[in-house]
């Protein structure tokens, strides 16, 4: 078995799956609506800095009361709604495939914990 062949095999399959062509669906429809698509890019911007921020131990509860009316306020732009369901669930697909790669090379990447 070449892994390089799996590797393509996965890379076209997920250029098919339905996950990512609803994702590519909605990147297109929102990509001609600029008020929505600047609408997501701040949210999706917005999130990131707070779970940045959350990962380094500090926690904001003005930005995120800012995140989660910057959602409420998305949710009512169907346009920017959709896109942001087929964004998430995009990202879930792939956030299991990376945990599925990662659980399976695992053993060969432990020498770089301390003991």
């Amino acid at each position: 078995m070449n892994v390089y062949d799996k590797a393509h095999e996965l890379a076209k399959a997920l250029k098919h799956c339905n996950e990512y062509r609803q994702y590519v669906q909605a990147k297109e429809v929102i990509a001609a609506d600029p008020d929505a698509k600047k609408m997501v890019k701040d949210f999706l911007a917005k999130q990131m800095e707070l779970e940045y921020e959350a990962m380094a131990g500090k926690k904001d509860e003005a930005k995120l009361q800012q995140v989660q009316k910057m959602y409420e306020l998305l949710v009512y732009n169907a346009k920017a709604r959709e896109f942001l369901e087929a964004y998430m669930r995009f990202q879930r697909m792939m956030t299991d495939i990376y945990k599925i790669l990662g659980e399976t090379v695992a053993e060969g990447l432990d020498f770089i914990v301390k003991e």
